[in-house]
């Protein structure tokens, strides 16, 4: 017999100068990252208040009402869009008797739940061990007064704490060699590919449908509906067709491949952790000769969703422009679910862009085209959108 979903609810803090309609959209996305860790959502609450509490971060009282609200509710769980302390996490719990997860550690429970292979499980635990060592304090509070006598200057629980802080910087330590090693052995690998074939990276916001993507080019794939589907990278083969021209002869008859490599999703709000411990894995994108830029046209949210995939990308070192920034080609998915005057919308909008879908094999033949033209060399520089550039880093 399967268990029944944990029941949640989510909240998040608007304050004087945040749009309702943005913390509504930042709830919606909390929600999915909850389904995707495997949590029936109860509830979404909107909690309006000017300043941060440093105890709790929300009001005391309005967590005290929302506590009592969903007490009959079966909810388990409080799920918050915004950042916390691990103090503040211990006193949320002890007030409302739910237990706490900021959006942080959600996320990394995602993540920890989607790890298969050896590198992504090491990622995923240094994440972890980093988000959690500044958040050790709260767990020993209890033992805190259990110290005294002639000569003490601490109890037990300052040495619990020191012990338990000790034990995880040993981990971290032994993870990050473990991860230097794997990523020369990443690199090895990059360098033991066939020459001449051009290394082309799939980007995007989480769920805008990379594999999808991946499997149209290569035959490869498992494209599933689902937040941070893709950990590990995978890298295949794509065959991008003939440069013939039957009716003047030019061209060659040989077909042209590439390689291309799915990677991990980006969000806003992710994690600094997960953005460092992942640094082998979106290795190959900074290391790819191009970039596939997949975002789901049919998103509401779409322009922002772009300008948080250029901010990730600055902040993981592929600049879009100079000596050494990385042909890019905006792929604009599942067009199929607009209307004309949308998709018109869009062209306009992002004219360099390819209107595509994966599934119904819609832009292919561009983007094979544009494919094909980096194996004589780089593609032709191009006017940058204003989601590249540094000053469209996305409000929080």
């Amino acid at each position: 017999m399967d268990e029944l979903p944990l029941r949640c609810l989510l909240i998040a803090r608007q304050g004087p100068e945040d749009r309702e309609e943005r913390i509504q959209d930042h709830l919606l996305e909390l929600a999915e990252l909850a389904r995707s860790c495997g949590f029936a959502v109860q509830s979404r609450r909107i909690l309006k208040r000017s300043e941060i509490a440093s105890k709790t971060f929300y009001g005391s009282g309005q967590l005290e009402a929302l506590a009592a609200e969903v007490s009959r509710q079966g909810v388990t769980h409080l799920i918050c869009d915004d950042e916390l302390r691990g103090s503040q996490v211990n006193a949320i719990e002890k007030l409302t008797g739910l237990i706490c997860l900021d959006r942080t550690g959600l996320i990394l429970s995602i993540f920890e739940q989607r790890a298969q292979t050896r590198e992504a499980k090491a990622q995923v635990e240094l994440a972890r061990c980093e988000y959690e060592l500044p958040r050790l304090k709260g767990a020993w509070t209890h033992l805190e007064r259990q110290g005294g006598g002639v000569g003490l200057r601490g109890g037990p629980g300052e040495t619990q704490i020191e012990v338990d802080r000790r034990m995880v910087r040993t981990r971290i330590s032994q993870l990050k060699r473990e991860l230097a090693h794997l990523e020369q052995v990443r690199k090895t690998q990059r360098e033991g590919r066939p020459k001449g074939l051009p290394r082309v990276a799939l980007v995007g916001y989480t769920n805008a449908g990379k594999t999808s993507l991946l499997k149209a080019l290569t035959g490869e794939g498992e494209p599933r509906d689902l937040l941070f589907a893709t950990l590990d990278t995978t890298t295949r083969k794509a065959w991008l067709g003939q440069d013939f021209n039957p009716e003047t002869g030019e061209g060659s008859l040989e077909p042209k491949h590439c390689l291309v490599a799915d990677t991990v999703g980006f969000i806003r709000k992710l994690p600094h952790q997960l953005v460092a411990a992942f640094r082998s894995t979106l290795g190959e994108v900074r290391t790819a000769d191009a970039l596939l830029v997949v975002a789901d046209a049919a998103h509401p949210d779409l322009e922002d969703h772009l300008k948080v995939v250029g901010a990730t990308l600055r902040e993981i070192g592929c600049e879009p422009e100079g000596i050494e920034a990385q042909p890019r080609l905006l792929v604009l998915n599942q067009v199929d679910r607009l209307h004309r005057p949308q998709k018109l919308a869009l062209r306009k909008q992002h004219p360099g862009a390819v209107q595509a879908c994966a599934i119904e094999d819609l832009g292919l033949d561009e983007i094979r085209l544009w494919l094909r033209g980096l194996i004589p060399g780089p593609a032709k520089p191009r006017e940058l959108e204003a989601w590249e550039l540094p000053e469209s880093i996305p409000a929080q």
